[in-house]
C-alpha cells in the first residue's frame, strides 16, 4: 500500500503566459499579471499545470512533488526556492517563505510540500 498526499487542497489558477513556459516548471506572476518562470533561486506563486493557447493552469494551492536540485531540502518546514530549470532547491538564511515537506526522495531526486 502507498500513501499519497496528491489531491490535499489542490487549488488552480488561469494566467495569460508571459514567455514559453511547461508544465512542471514553477511560475511567478510578473508585472502584467502573467506566469512566467521563475528566475534562478526566486520565490514562486505556484507550479505549471498546463498551457494551452497562450494560458496557463497554475496550481497556488495543494500537495505538489517536484525534482530538486543541490542538497535534498529537510522534511518539515522548509525554505524552498527555484532553481535554474524552474525546479526545487533548497532556500538560504536568508528566504523567508517556509513550506511543509512531507516526503525527500533522495533516490530519485524528489521533494513533496505543500504550497
Amino acid at each position: 500500500m502507498s500513501i499519497s498526499h496528491k489531491g490535499y487542497e489542490t487549488k488552480c489558477l488561469t494566467f495569460e503566459t508571459g514567455e514559453t513556459i511547461t508544465a512542471g516548471e514553477l511560475v511567478t506572476v510578473n508585472s502584467l499579471g502573467q506566469a512566467v518562470k521563475t528566475s534562478n533561486g526566486g520565490n514562486f506563486v505556484g507550479v505549471c499545470i498546463a498551457v494551452r493557447n497562450g494560458y496557463a493552469s497554475v496550481q497556488v494551492e495543494g500537495y505538489v512533488e517536484l525534482p530538486y536540485s543541490g542538497s535534498a531540502p529537510s522534511v518539515g518546514l522548509a525554505t524552498l526556492v527555484s532553481d535554474s530549470n524552474a525546479n526545487i532547491k533548497a532556500g538560504g538564511e536568508n528566504d523567508v517563505v517556509y513550506y511543509k515537506v512531507l516526503k525527500r526522495d533522495t533516490t530519485n531526486k524528489i521533494v513533496g510540500f505543500i504550497l
